[in-house]
């Protein structure tokens, strides 16, 4: 005995529209799982960012601490300097004594001034990273909703071409019979 050929139909017509129901859905799912790991990697980068601006920020510092380091010791270089010209009875304050205190004020004030220019440079390099941070957060939230958007779009697309799967089937399964 075989099986009825209406119950075969109806069976073909519903496994085309339960498949097609299945896949949009599955492409819905796809695009919202697309979506929560683009918030996650954004969600990184802003972290990344963050932190590069801490890095910025403490770059800065040391580099104020440093070059303060670097002013107190050319200050005893030459507070040295001059008393050890007194000790051998140089007038400190004129001649070859003084030309060699101004020189190391000079020499010391360039390494201050150098110490607080690397500092700025390797702020400036971390607030530049910090800036790629923030726009490639950007674009992995808007990559997100693109994913949903294009999940939308392919589950809908889905669902119009079962649609019509399913209602040439069902045309053809009443005008032309089991």
């Amino acid at each position: 005995m075989g099986a009825d050929p209406v119950t075969l139909g109806i069976i073909a017509v519903s496994l085309t529209a339960a498949a097609g129901a299945t896949q949009a859905y599955g492409q819905y799912r796809e695009g919202q799982a697309l979506n929560s790991q683009a918030k996650y990697q954004a969600k990184v980068a802003e972290n990344n960012a963050l932190s590069a601006q801490y890095a910025a920020k403490d770059a800065r510092d040391r580099g104020a601490i440093e070059a303060r380091q670097q002013e107190l010791r050319t200050r005893q270089v030459m507070a040295s300097q001059r008393a050890g010209a007194a000790s051998r009875g140089v007038l400190v304050d004129d001649g070859s004594a003084l030309e060699q205190v101004v020189d190391t004020a000079g020499i010391g004030e360039l390494d201050a001034l150098l110490i607080r220019s690397n500092a700025e440079r390797e702020a400036i390099g971390f607030e530049n990273q910090g800036a790629e941070f923030r726009g490639e957060a950007g674009l992995r939230r808007a990559g997100g909703k693109d994913a949903v958007t294009g999940a939308v779009l392919g589950s809908a697309s889905t669902l119009i071409n079962t649609g019509a799967s399913v209602s040439g089937k069902w045309y053809n399964y009443r005008t032309q019979g089991p």
